[in-house]
């Protein structure tokens, strides 16, 4: 067994991102209803699964500010307002995010690809941008939702 360390282009929307500081972080939870009763207190005897919720984070550093507008403002151009009401898969808002791991690497051996067709700007998460003679970094969180088919929400080849 040996270390995997690398790093991976990232494009979004078809549209490289540019650099990207201390790579990307992938991060997974459950959704369940917990079933108590009577008997047990609130001891949990069971549970309902409702599903997954899959996001990346990731920080842009030396970013193409038009190739990676869609990434930190998905709905509308910087500092306006979006379509109320809009849906974010099905009004095609959703971009395809993929990252590549760079050959000669040991990242290129385990995944050389990881793709999910749906990601886009998490809900709730603060895009703070710097206006200052320094370093603008960028931190982004991405929501990734489950294709329509195979119900993943990414590939890793």
């Amino acid at each position: 067994m040996g270390f995997i360390a690398g790093k991976y282009d990232v494009t979004y929307g078809g549209n490289t991102v540019g650099q990207i500081g201390d790579g990307i972080t992938t991060e997974h939870f459950v959704n369940k209803r917990l079933i108590t009763g009577d008997n047990e207190g609130a001891t949990p005897q069971d549970g309902v699964y409702r599903g997954h919720e899959f996001f990346m984070e990731f920080t842009l550093l030396e970013y193409d500010a038009t190739a990676s507008a869609d990434v930190f403002t998905p709905y509308a151009a910087f500092g306006a307002q979006g379509v109320i009401g809009r849906l974010d898969v099905a009004s095609g808002i959703a971009k395809q995010l993929v990252m590549t791991a760079i050959a000669g690497t040991t990242a290129a051996n385990s995944p050389t690809t990881v793709t999910a067709d749906l990601a886009i700007l998490a809900e709730g998460f603060p895009v703070r941008m710097l206006f200052a003679p320094d370093l603008r970094d960028i931190p982004i969180r991405m929501r990734l939702y489950p294709t329509a088919v195979s119900r993943e929400f990414f590939v890793a080849a």
